[in-house]
């Protein structure tokens, strides 16, 4: 096997049919000194893996995680992927991306909202909004951002993203990571337009509850927003998000739907 490492990314191409990770190991340190925030792994050169040369992936993602970044895979041909996704620690784990590029703008915008969520509120409180790319949305931000003005509060907007049980957590989505950055972007510029100290974060969750009770954990909000999900009979929404917060979630929460029109 041949490893090539160039700027973000790491090229493997021939045959891995064997743990290769020792030979992985200086390319991917070489990275992630120039881009700590995770390591692009470009294995279009690949013509074959075993089982056994599956386990290179595992030991690489165990060693990036380890230093706080992420791993994305892309490029990956169809013979390559399946054998990946019959080893379980490697299944479970490996996030899979369609292209270089979609690779690049994950780790972008988890690299981005990082930065962002450095600041230090100067407030009385937390107040935990949760938005979701619907039709309600706007409503929410409007409603959270009078709330947070009235009651001095920080803001923390969440946006989930819902990973189907079949992919794994870390799976790149870049349509929903896409929905995620702009409607981030827009509730943050509404609410910095009125001096509130605004805190991103992208959730990757097996359901939008999940997100919330989670971020209730870690920041103790005083009050949380919800935008409802839009209406969709197959999976039960919004109802089956109301449930389920009303069910984990304890304090003041605030559900807001699409206005009529």
């Amino acid at each position: 096997m041949i490893v090539e490492s160039i700027d973000d990314i790491i090229y493997l191409s021939g045959e891995l049919s064997t743990n290769q990770w020792e030979a992985i190991r200086t390319a991917a340190g070489l990275v992630l000194k120039r881009h700590p925030q995770g390591v692009i792994v470009d294995c279009g050169g690949l013509n074959s893996v075993t089982r056994k040369g599956a386990e290179t992936f595992y030991y690489m993602m165990r060693h990036i995680q380890d230093k706080n970044a992420r791993i994305i895979v892309a490029n990956v041909p169809d013979h390559v992927r399946e054998v990946l996704m019959d080893v379980e620690d490697v299944r479970s784990g490996l996030a899979i991306a369609n292209s270089v590029e979609d690779a690049r703008q994950s780790l972008e915008l988890l690299d981005t909202l990082g930065a962002a969520n450095g600041k230090k509120a100067h407030a009385t409180g937390t107040l935990l909004l949760c938005i979701s790319g619907g039709p309600a949305d706007s409503n929410a931000v409007s409603l959270a951002t009078v709330i947070a003005e009235r009651r001095q509060l920080s803001v923390v907007v969440v946006f989930p993203i819902v990973v189907p049980r079949s992919l794994p957590m870390s799976q790149v989505m870049p349509e929903e990571e896409d929905a995620a950055a702009a409607a981030l972007q827009s509730a943050k510029s509404i609410m910095e337009s009125q001096r509130l100290t605004v805190e991103p974060a992208i959730e990757r969750v097996r359901s939008t509850s999940n997100a919330v009770e989670k971020l209730v954990e870690l920041k103790s909000p005083r009050t949380i927003v919800v935008a409802v999900p839009k209406t969709d009979v197959q999976t039960g929404e919004p109802m089956k998000t109301i449930s389920e917060m009303l069910e984990k979630v304890s304090g003041e929460i605030v559900f807001v739907r699409q206005a009529n029109k």
